[in-house]
């Protein structure tokens, strides 16, 4: 199923000019949602950060109501899957909204990581409050994918982004989480990574204390000192990392148990 500007079209019609800037230049902001049983998990949070992100990139004059029409409309006809929504800039001061159905996409069980320095990230160099467009889910993801390239030709699943004083930041499509002493950790938002939606949701949980969740930092030199690993996302609803470069890591129960907090807020929002 494919939208452009709320028109349902033909998958042969859903086409984007190379002259739009989005293609061009990477100048515009997207969202994906995952579907359950025709239900957009956390719609009006990433409704939220759509918005968020569109003012840090000057997008102006957007109906975010139709935009969440449209992606309750897509998620209706299907069972699974993720909502993509993309809003690029067409000409200087217009915009087009591209909203479809992706079906699913399958996990490695064997989740592998390995490090490698994001120079273009602010990486807590730069004050949040003072610099606009840090934490914009923005389309140009051009670095965080050569990275994960990178990665796959070593034989790693993925990569795990650090600054320049090796402090772990995110992964090129994830958030990054860690246990030890059954306590769950995640990198503060400071260090300029993305406000991701499952870590928002993780801290939640943290907050009504179905888990105890913490905010911290964590240099490479530490990752053998650490219990276990995971990685979140809106494909990934905690996903155990068995190995970063030559460190291995065992399974964890309170991955686990993530996974099933996270199946019953789920569960609980459907409902209501």
């Amino acid at each position: 199923m494919y939208l452009i500007n709320s028109v349902q079209v033909e998958k042969k019609d859903f086409i984007i000019p190379v002259e739009n800037m989005g293609v061009w230049r990477g100048d515009g902001v997207f969202e994906a949602i995952k579907i359950h049983d025709g239900y957009p998990f956390a719609i009006d949070l990433h409704i939220e950060r759509l918005a968020r992100s569109c003012s840090k990139v000057f997008f102006e004059n957007i109906d975010y109501e139709k935009i969440k029409d449209d992606i309750i409309f897509i998620a209706n006809e299907h069972e699974d899957g993720y909502v993509r929504t993309l809003i690029l800039r067409s000409e200087q001061n217009s915009h087009d909204i591209f909203c479809f159905y992706q079906p699913p996409i399958s996990i490695s069980q064997e989740f592998s990581l390995q490090t490698q320095k994001a120079f273009w990230q602010s990486g807590g160099d730069y004050d949040l409050e003072s610099t606009f467009n840090i934490g914009t889910k923005s389309t140009s993801y051009g670095m965080n994918i050569s990275h994960t390239r990178a990665a796959e030709q070593d034989g790693f699943t993925d990569a795990l982004l650090v600054n320049k004083d090796e402090i772990i930041l995110e992964g090129p499509t994830f958030t990054f989480g860690w246990i030890n002493n059954n306590k769950i950790y995640v990198p503060d938002l400071k260090l300029g990574i993305l406000d991701s939606i499952t870590r928002k949701y993780l801290i939640k949980f943290g907050v009504e204390k179905k888990l105890t969740v913490l905010e911290d930092r964590i240099k490479i030199s530490d990752l053998d000192e650490i219990d276990a690993c995971f990685v979140l996302s809106t494909a990934k609803h905690a996903v155990p990392v068995f190995k970063i470069n030559e460190i291995e890591y065992s399974d964890h129960d309170l991955i686990t148990e993530i996974q099933n907090v996270f199946t019953e807020q789920i569960r609980t929002e459907r409902t209501n």
